[in-house]
């Protein structure tokens, strides 16, 4: 249960007169999971180790790096050995037919050991090979791309859950700040009413600005327990855990042009890269079925040796093949291949164009969101200052008696929308920024 203190308002001049440290009514039960503090850097550190969307792309980098060493060991020559042992229940042998009986001449052995070593090498493809090794390189620079923009997107997800949790607590501050405020003007129309300088009347108005105090502040409660939810989730920790988050919601606002967002965008995104690289898969993937055209050299070594043969007698079999290899005819199936590749390369440049198209829109929208939160912080801020000084005078004028109470509670909600106005638009402001830099590359 948070402890509502009513000094803050003090110490700003907001108020006139002491208000009591009060209990927020009707807010949730404290969380059970452990309290963590956390500043930004921390957060976006903890969700680098543990969101499982970027560990999912990390897996996918691997991945490809390995089909690369693939692709690339079907181009070097390949060396194996093999060894067998063969046992025979008799062995091999020549009968001769003698006046003192046959004569058994053996010319094999009951076991026979055969080893063989082969060296492969597959000299040209075609082309073939060479396509596979690009589109495995391509694949990597893909992965490696599409890591990024993860990467990209976890620190936008995070810094935004972030602020708008900074953002709900201080929204809940103020709301328990009203609550106290509400209930010190409640004292105060008690004390009229039985000095006989208030009516009735003044008493119930503030009894039901109370209550709608209080009703605000368990929304407000709500919604920062669900913004920490939120932000558990995207960091992969305990959902109960109670982030306690240190950062300061005030910062500058850096200066940026629209020319240089959109420049930015399109040299720096790592989706048009891996859409780039997509486009040089399908190109490797023509000429790899275009070598389906193209005869094919390779050379094969095999030493080979059955001992024994004949008995007691080693046979070595060295052997050197050099095989070329042309396919005149295959039915048109080569020739649907490359028609198929070529289309997929068509598709890429088209997805290519659309992906570039949508980055430049992405960029504008968010620099137009980034200049009109500055904007609305501007307004906010003089709103709240006008607010603030409109509750202290009508605060003063009440308990002056030249006042009303409608004016009274008039001008605490109005100060309350002001004051949650200012901070939304200061969590925005930093949200905004953040989806500003990832919309040009610079995450």
């Amino acid at each position: 249960m948070r402890v509502l203190v009513a000094v803050a308002f003090l110490a700003t001049g907001l108020f006139v007169g002491a208000a009591p440290s009060l209990a927020g009514a009707g807010t949730a039960a404290a969380s059970p999971g452990p309290i963590v503090q956390m500043d930004l850097a921390s957060a976006l550190k903890i969700a680098e180790t543990n969101n499982l969307a970027y560990r999912a792309a990390l897996a996918d980098e691997r991945a490809a790096a390995a089909r690369v060493v693939q692709a690339i060991g079907a181009h070097l020559p390949s060396f194996s050995a093999s060894y067998a042992r063969q046992h025979t229940q008799s062995a091999g042998a020549f009968i001769i037919p003698s006046p003192k009986g046959p004569v058994r001449i053996p010319i094999s052995a009951t076991n026979y050991d055969n080893v063989q070593e082969t060296l492969q090498w597959a000299i040209y493809s075609g082309g073939a090979i060479e396509a596979g090794v690009g589109q495995a390189s391509a694949g990597y620079a893909a992965a490696k791309s599409e890591l990024a923009a993860s990467h990209a997107d976890v620190i936008d997800d995070t810094t935004s859950a972030y602020f708008t949790l900074l953002g709900a607590r201080k929204r809940a501050d103020i709301a328990d700040q009203a609550v106290a405020v509400a209930q010190d003007d409640l004292k105060t129309a008690q004390q009229l009413f039985d000095a006989g300088t208030a009516a009735r009347a003044d008493v119930l108005r503030e009894q039901v600005t109370l209550s709608n105090a209080q009703l605000q502040q368990v929304q407000a409660d709500n919604e920062a327990a669900l913004a920490n939810a939120n932000l558990a989730n995207l960091l992969n920790v305990d959902l109960g855990s109670d982030i306690d988050t240190t950062e300061k919601l005030e910062a500058p606002a850096p200066p940026f042009s629209l020319d240089e967002v959109l420049s930015d965008a399109h040299q720096r995104r790592p989706e048009i890269a891996a859409s780039q690289s997509a486009v040089t898969i399908a190109q490797d993937a023509v000429r790899a079925s275009r070598a389906g055209t193209l005869p094919t050299l390779a050379l094969q070594i095999q030493n080979a040796g059955l001992t024994p043969n004949f008995e007691n007698i080693p046979q070595p079999q060295l052997s050197e093949t050099l095989s070329v290899t042309w396919k005149l005819f295959d039915g048109g199936l080569t020739h649907g291949k490359v028609a198929e590749a070529q289309a997929d390369v068509d598709k890429a440049q088209i997805n290519l164009q659309q992906l570039e198209n949508g980055v430049d829109l992405e960029a504008r929208r968010a620099y137009l969101n980034y200049v009109a939160a500055q904007s609305a912080l501007a307004a906010a801020r003089t709103g709240q200052q006008s607010a603030d000084e409109n509750l202290r005078v009508t605060r003063i004028r009440y308990r002056a008696g030249v006042g009303t109470s409608l004016e009274l509670s008039d001008a605490l909600l109005s100060d309350t929308q002001a004051r949650v106005q200012f901070v939304t638009a200061q969590a925005n402001l930093r949200s905004s920024l953040v989806t500003l830099e990832r919309a040009a590359g610079l995450l």
